[in-house]
């Protein structure tokens, strides 16, 4: 069964007519039952298509704004949560996402050390203006890269921080059933991308990393049912460290997110990148800022303001860390 738009508009006007009349009783009953009836529909034959109900989403946030009952809104996100995305081609990437503030040569190793196919290579440009990382990611864009389908790249005013990066890359391409995140300057050891691909199922929340503790978050698979589920990284952490920390708590926090990490490749990976920090090795001035950034990050890790959510000083984090201009 599936309801036609203007069955559902029909629907809504209806709703609303109840609650403009004071028929609460009414509006509640036609609601409970369209969701039912939405509900039962997903069960035997789930797709995005038919989870789009803007209708329904108006009349259950009408009724619950009425009422001040958020019970049945919360139904509703945990039927529209168990929607799996779409399948990606076997043997395929279909998001590889990687921010970069220097080292364009880096970056270049990257793409060569690519031994499966990508779909879409998604690119962040921190180097903050004209030089050598824009003119590669301009040319990138323009001329395309060896087994990648297509290039996007991002740029915006500055370093705007690796957490706000990897938040763009998976917020941009929603419908990918995971990406893989990696730093600019990793290399893929042979084999160990199909390695990976294998050991991954896009149909459950999982996350994988491809090196090994503490640089795991330097390259990464992450599922869209795990980041659902755990939500995106904290951009507080600014330019970079301890983001990672955070959500890795965060997904050791939550059983059913699914972190895969005894994995056959992390020898290969790790004697293929035995190097840390290439950004900071490549820049001494950004060597510098770090000093005070990781010190402030660190501070921010460990206050009870974050522990609690209180997002006080955002500003005075990001102030404190501004560069001169």
């Amino acid at each position: 069964m599936s309801f036609p738009p203007s069955q559902d508009q029909q629907r809504l006007e209806q709703v609303r007519q109840y609650l403009r009349r004071g028929q609460l009783a009414d509006a509640t009953r036609l609601v409970y039952g369209w969701f039912a009836d939405v509900r039962l529909e997903l069960s035997l034959l789930p797709s995005r298509e038919r989870a789009i109900r803007p209708a329904l989403w108006q009349a259950v946030a009408d009724l619950a704004e009425l009422t001040g009952d958020h019970r049945l809104p919360e139904q509703l996100w945990q039927v529209l949560e168990q929607l799996k995305p779409s399948p990606a081609m076997v043997g395929t990437i279909p998001l590889l996402g990687v921010p970069i503030v220097n080292g364009p040569e880096r970056l270049q190793a990257l793409l060569a050390s690519l031994d499966v196919p990508v779909d879409t290579l998604a690119l962040v440009d921190h180097s903050g203006g004209p030089g050598p990382v824009r003119e590669l990611l301009n040319r990138l864009e323009r001329d395309g890269v060896p087994g990648v389908a297509r290039v996007h790249v991002a740029r915006p005013f500055g370093n705007a921080g690796v957490g706000k990066a990897w938040n763009a890359i998976l917020q941009g391409f929603p419908s990918v059933p995971f990406a893989l995140i990696a730093n600019h300057d990793v290399v893929f050891a042979p084999g160990a991308l199909a390695q990976a691909l294998a050991a991954l199922d896009p149909e459950q929340p999982q996350w994988l990393p491809l090196l090994s503790r503490p640089a795991a978050f330097s390259a990464f698979l992450i599922t869209s049912l795990a980041w659902n589920r755990i939500g995106l990284f904290d951009e507080s952490f600014v330019p970079a460290y301890w983001e990672d920390t955070d959500y890795r708590d965060r997904l050791e926090a939550d059983p059913a997110v699914q972190r895969i990490e005894q994995v056959p490749w992390l020898e290969a990976m790790d004697a293929a990148n035995s190097r840390q920090s290439a950004s900071l090795a490549d820049d001494p001035q950004l060597a510098r800022a770090n000093e005070v950034s990781f010190a402030l990050n660190r501070l921010w890790y460990f206050s009870r303001r974050r522990l609690q959510g209180d997002r006080r000083g955002s500003w005075l984090r990001a102030w404190l860390l501004d560069p001169p201009r």
